[in-house]
């Protein structure tokens, strides 16, 4: 699903909600996502549900592109290239701050990037999550942007 700057974030997320059948909080952040990044995936659906679902969006303004889902990974090359995308401490900005950003850039919840941010406030580092080597890259650059103090470590590394 794509975001219409048009269309009103809550008539998005209503018309998730009520089509896919997704919760009030699911669709409202699959809306989030899809308005930060331009696409965010709703749902992976058997395909005669997916192009149902597909045209009563797109009658209500929001425009959908089905994608072949990909074979599952094994779980020895889904962990290899996982990376540790840890929160340094950081004196120059508030707790406020850093929450926000981390859920802007790493689209965490409010509750998780307040507490990572204290965390690094009270211990000095603070483990935000684990991701694919290109995520955490690019959230980390994002993050070194916006003046927030990050580090990335291999998943594997003790």
């Amino acid at each position: 699903m794509s975001s219409s700057p048009e269309l009103p974030l809550e008539h998005t997320s209503r018309c998730i909600n009520q089509v896919v059948g997704v919760s009030e909080a699911e669709s409202h952040e699959i809306v989030s996502q899809a308005h930060r990044h331009g696409i965010a995936l709703i749902e992976e659906l058997p395909l005669d549900v997916a192009v149902s679902f597909k045209a009563e969006l797109e009658r209500c303004g929001i425009y959908c592109e089905m994608v072949p889902a990909e074979k599952p990974l094994s779980q020895d090359s889904i962990e290899g290239d996982m990376w540790e995308l840890g929160l340094l401490r950081d004196e120059h900005y508030s707790r406020e701050y850093t929450s926000r950003c981390l859920c802007q850039v790493a689209g965490l919840s409010e509750a998780d990037a307040y507490e990572a941010s204290s965390q690094a406030s009270r211990h000095g580092v603070a483990l935000i999550d684990k991701f694919h080597s290109e995520h955490a890259e690019h959230f980390m650059s994002e993050l070194t942007r916006l003046g927030i103090d990050v580090c990335v470590v291999s998943a594997g590394e003790e």
